[in-house]
């Protein structure tokens, strides 16, 4: 019987290690990302470039807290709404009265007129109706009145509540909900513009705002950019609005730096442009050539 390696066969060799980088073969060459110039970025521009883009998103994060408030305060006024219509019911001066009229109206919705005795007089009030009960001329309601203020009044099932505030609180949520969402996405886009900055740092390049047309201070749109980077590599660009823009548009070849790539472009311009301090214009690229 064969033994040794004739019978289980030689042993696999492992290939060697590859041998160590030559010092003199300079630095490993680092990947790019697609858009961005020749060179190294300018550390000059990074810390006023962070600044205003920690800024921007600090103010949608002011937003989310102000769209938070809006709905927890449109919560409150409904509980105290509903505090003090309970509060009524149970301390209130209860009397018997008597549905006079029902009013119904499509938008207003509808009303019952009740009369009643307080104080030895009879009175006449319009209730608002909210409760699922179906009312006619001549039922009999618990009627409950604030002695210190005859003219709120309420129901047994109806808490006949101020209509203005109800309004408010009502136009309080409907804020808070359009809000919300919105504050969400813009938080986010600004949180990506800030982690692409730091990705990629910060280019020097010309900026000229809408060739092809002229912006006012009542122009709304967003502006289209042309990015020139000093190597010669363009983008066409989009500006995410246009505040503080339009007196920049009749000054073609603007100076400016530059930050991330793709949909998270960050241009900023110098200060002075727009004010003592630079003025930062996000944007998204819409072709790269």
């Amino acid at each position: 019987m064969a033994t040794g390696e004739h019978a289980f066969g030689r042993p696999a060799r492992r290939p060697p290690p590859p041998p160590p980088p030559s010092p003199s073969a300079g630095p490993a060459a680092v990947e790019r990302d697609s858009g961005l110039p020749a060179g190294r970025p300018e550390p000059e521009a990074a810390a006023p470039g962070l600044r205003r883009l920690r800024a921007g998103g600090r103010r949608w994060s002011f937003a989310l807290l102000a769209a938070a408030a809006l709905v927890g305060g449109c919560f409150a006024v409904r509980n105290e709404l509903d505090r003090t219509a309970d509060l009524l019911l149970r301390t209130g001066v209860h009397s018997d009265g008597t549905v006079l009229t029902v009013w119904h109206k499509s938008r207003a919705g509808t009303f019952i007129e009740v009369g009643y005795v307080f104080a030895g007089a009879r009175k006449r009030v319009w209730i608002d109706k909210t409760s699922h009960r179906q009312y006619a001329v001549g039922d009999h309601v618990l009627v409950a009145t604030d002695p210190a203020r005859p003219a709120r009044v309420r129901t047994a099932d109806e808490p006949n509540e101020d209509r203005a505030t109800g309004s408010v609180g009502i136009w309080m949520l409907i804020a808070g909900v359009v809000l919300f969402p919105v504050a969400v996405f813009r938080r986010i886009r600004w949180a990506r513009r800030l982690a692409a900055a730091r990705r990629t740092g910060w280019y020097p390049a010309e900026v000229t705002i809408a060739p092809h047309r002229r912006l006012t201070a009542a122009d709304h749109g967003p502006p289209d950019l042309r990015i020139s980077y000093h190597d010669g590599t363009t983008i066409n660009a989009r500006g995410a609005h246009a505040y503080g823009v339009a007196e920049l548009a009749d000054r073609p070849r603007r100076e400016v730096w530059v930050a991330g790539t793709g949909e998270n472009l960050a241009v900023l311009f110098p200060a002075g442009v727009k004010g003592k301090r630079p003025y930062l214009v996000p944007a998204k690229a819409v072709t790269d050539r």
